[in-house]
């Protein structure tokens, strides 16, 4: 194959464009005339797939894009003019299945801290969390570093950015609290109420010298009220499921096969 025309006419260009386009949509003889003719055209003016759109092998024969993925397209588009990036980045961004590499190039371009100022009201009034405010959480988004986006295990990167924005902001809008825990078993069931209530993760430390735990949790004004109220009337639940546990892990244990 002799190298493409540096300078296609761009009328011919714009005809096999059409023409791929009429492929792509065809069904049974329609969509083997059209190939006929598109490889016709571009033998003709000595361009391939390639010319036509960035991504596609360097060919004539449209059958060989069936391979491709959607993504493969895109991110060869990245390179193209600046209306071809920003279209791919529009795609790109809420597309799933890219590798980390992948995503990781994506944000070479891809402004993180733009897409959630563009997304945050949206995001807000999906959640629950009367905390949250789309100027929260499009400030926590402009700090999210590339590579945790890129490593996220969100589907795409928007969801990526999208969770991890909502978590900074929550728990850049709460103050830490320490709460005191008289065993590890009720500081776990702490942990995992705040956790619960602010939708921010809380950490268990301890014991310390006096033997007690702590917990360290993100929390408003109103969900510490609710921590509190809600310790103080299943602490007899706790205790009823952590014997209920024991009795259970040891009934499992004395029927194992010795």
């Amino acid at each position: 194959m002799t190298s493409p025309d540096p300078h296609p006419d761009p009328h011919t260009v714009d005809r096999a464009r059409k023409l791929l386009s009429l492929w792509r949509g065809a069904v049974g003889g329609e969509k083997s005339k059209a190939r006929g003719a598109l490889m016709r055209v571009l033998e003709g003016a000595n361009l391939t797939l390639r010319d036509l759109e960035p991504g596609l092998p360097p060919g004539r024969d449209p059958e060989d894009t069936l391979t491709l993925r959607e993504a493969d397209t895109l991110l060869a588009a990245l390179d193209g003019s600046p209306t071809e990036r920003d279209t791919a980045l529009t795609r790109l961004a809420d597309l799933p299945n890219l590798s980390v590499a992948e995503r990781e190039r994506v944000l070479r371009f891809l402004d993180v801290g733009r897409l959630v100022v563009s997304r945050a009201e949206g995001w807000v009034q999906a959640q629950s969390d009367d905390e949250l405010t789309a100027e929260s959480v499009a400030q926590a988004g402009r700090s999210l570093g590339e590579s945790d986006v890129a490593r996220h295990p969100g589907a795409t990167l928007a969801d990526s950015a999208r969770d991890l924005s909502l978590l900074h902001a929550a728990s850049q809008v709460r103050p830490e609290r320490t709460l005191k825990a008289a065993d590890g078993y009720e500081a776990a069931f702490l942990a995992a109420l705040c956790a619960a209530l602010s939708r921010v993760p809380a950490s268990v430390s301890g014991p310390d010298a006096q033997g007690q735990y702590q917990v360290a949790a993100h929390l408003s004004v109103n969900e510490l009220s609710q921590v509190r109220a809600r310790l103080s009337r299943e602490a007899a639940g706790l205790r009823r499921e952590l014997l209920r546990a024991a009795r259970l892990y040891g009934r499992a244990v004395g029927e194992q096969a010795l």
